[in-house]
């Protein structure tokens, strides 16, 4: 029995990673949405954990554990996304990922995500030396704020909200800080958030229309 449990989840990993792979290659992965959940929030000492990446149509295209090679424990953040160390330490590193993700970010005319301009992007680019040098991004979390309404007068600026509060208002569920769970979310957000944007503007031109 433990020989053949053993050999069904051979089969299913198998199929998966085949099924990652043909997804990866897709040429119409012009949209993708991606996530990372890591050691800290210092992007030039702490260590990504976990990177996922779907695409518009919300096929897998990555997702893995990540071994770090400099941190041991990360106990802070382990409370928040309960990734331990023993869970990844079979994982492959960034370096051996590296390749993988810079195709699929190469391949990308769009990319999406939550606190992606400020976190995750600047994150990659410092850890792992990826490349997203004009590439066009679309952060959720930007877009967010101001149709959440929370107006900061000290800054004179919208208070960003968390991918929880986002997909709460939308009415989605999720289990948050797993960054496959998290892109999915984002997904969700930010055709609602997508939307949201193109009908205010369809109103705006049918009043100025009016208006004229």
């Amino acid at each position: 029995l433990l020989l053949n449990n053993v050999f069904l989840y051979s089969v299913y990993v198998t199929d998966s990673v085949t099924k990652e792979r043909k997804n990866m290659n897709n040429k119409d992965n012009k949209v993708i949405v991606l996530d990372i959940e890591t050691t800290g929030t210092d992007i030039n000492s702490d260590e990504v954990l976990q990177i996922s990446i779907i695409n518009d149509k919300g096929n897998t295209l990555l997702n893995s554990y990540v071994r770090p090679e400099k941190h041991t424990e990360w106990k802070n953040a382990e409370m928040i996304h309960r990734i331990s160390p023993e869970k990844v330490k079979t994982s492959p590193a960034i370096s051996e990922l590296k390749k993988q993700i810079q195709e699929i970010v190469d391949n990308a005319e769009l990319i999406v995500g939550y606190n992606l301009d400020t976190f995750d992007i600047p994150f990659l680019e410092e850890s792992a030396g990826i490349n997203f040098k004009d590439k066009e991004t679309y952060d959720v979390m930007l877009a967010f704020a101001p149709i959440y309404g929370d107006y900061n007068e000290r800054y004179g600026n919208y208070k960003w909200k968390s991918l929880s509060i986002c997909a709460d208002y939308y009415g989605y569920e999720f289990n948050a800080h797993d960054s496959l769970e998290d892109v999915k979310a984002t997904l969700y957000c930010y055709e609602k958030v997508k939307d949201y944007y193109e009908n205010t503007e369809e109103i705006k031109e049918q009043k100025i229309s009016i208006k004229l």
